[in-house]
């Protein structure tokens, strides 16, 4: 009879999760666009940049808002470590600083940015923003995923993870976009209902560690065409370089200084 009466209450609850599946949306976001022109207007006349060799670069998340979520500081700090050594072994980078979260959050970030490049002596910012997106589906097919413990049932949740990373490297005089690099990732898993939480938790974690590691890659393609794209220096390109007091250039960067001032030079004579 026992029996009888737990296998109705099985079939009954897997029927109401069958046809009452509930959707829900958890989301971690940071806006690069937002960070930089809060008021949405984005400026169409900025000026062109002039790059200081070696550069000197800082390396921050985007500030996200009060209501998306938070991943794990910890974790955040070792990611940023990683992307750091994309930087380290270029001959015209002379330092990489990680700037504190603390330091990115305010009103005015225009003008803090300009406060950060004065207190850490920077010339370009890579900024990091982020999108995670939880689709949650409780009890979606839970006759599949419930767990009978003595008279209990649990029905289970379905999820998807997706998460897009964007590295985008400013510089911080002109506010120019000099390059970027994006990384994204997809996971899915089901859980007890007991364990959604740290289920989510893991989930949202591993997918963020495998967005970053495919824009890490992304990115030290992308380091290779920036390099390539200065060197060349193709007609209409607006980024110039110039050599920082005491650095010697390589043969390379000597030559497109040089090429530099001659393309300068007939600009203003032709003018």
């Amino acid at each position: 009879m026992r029996f009888i009466v737990l296998l109705i209450s099985f079939i009954s609850l897997s029927a109401c999760s069958m046809f009452g599946t509930e959707r829900v949306r958890h989301n971690k976001t940071t806006s690069l666009v937002q960070f930089l022109y809060p008021d949405g207007v984005i400026p169409q006349d900025l000026a062109s940049p002039v790059l200081q060799l070696p550069l000197r670069v800082g390396l921050a998340y985007v500030p996200g808002n009060h209501q998306s979520g938070s991943l794990d500081p910890a974790l955040k700090l070792e990611l940023l470590n990683q992307v750091k050594q994309s930087f380290t072994n270029l001959d015209y980078v002379d330092r990489i600083e990680i700037i504190p979260e603390l330091y990115m959050s305010g009103h005015n970030q225009g003008h803090q940015l300009d406060q950060l490049r004065q207190l850490y002596q920077l010339d370009v910012m890579a900024l990091i923003s982020y999108d995670q997106l939880v689709n949650r589906k409780e009890n979606l097919l839970a006759v599949t995923y419930l767990t009978i413990a003595g008279n209990y049932i649990f029905p289970g949740s379905h999820f998807n993870v997706s998460t897009l990373i964007d590295l985008a490297v400013i510089d911080l005089q002109s506010k120019r976009l000099l390059f970027r690099a994006a990384g994204t990732n997809s996971s899915k898993g089901t859980t007890a209902e007991a364990y959604t939480r740290h289920q989510y938790d893991k989930h949202q974690a591993n997918d963020f560690v495998s967005a970053m590691h495919l824009m890490v890659s992304h990115l030290g393609t992308e380091l290779i065409n920036f390099e390539r794209r200065l060197k060349e220096q193709r007609p209409g390109e607006e980024i110039r370089v110039e050599a920082r007091p005491g650095y010697k250039m390589s043969v390379d960067w000597s030559i497109l200084l040089i090429s530099g001032l001659i393309i300068l030079a007939r600009t203003f004579s032709q003018s």
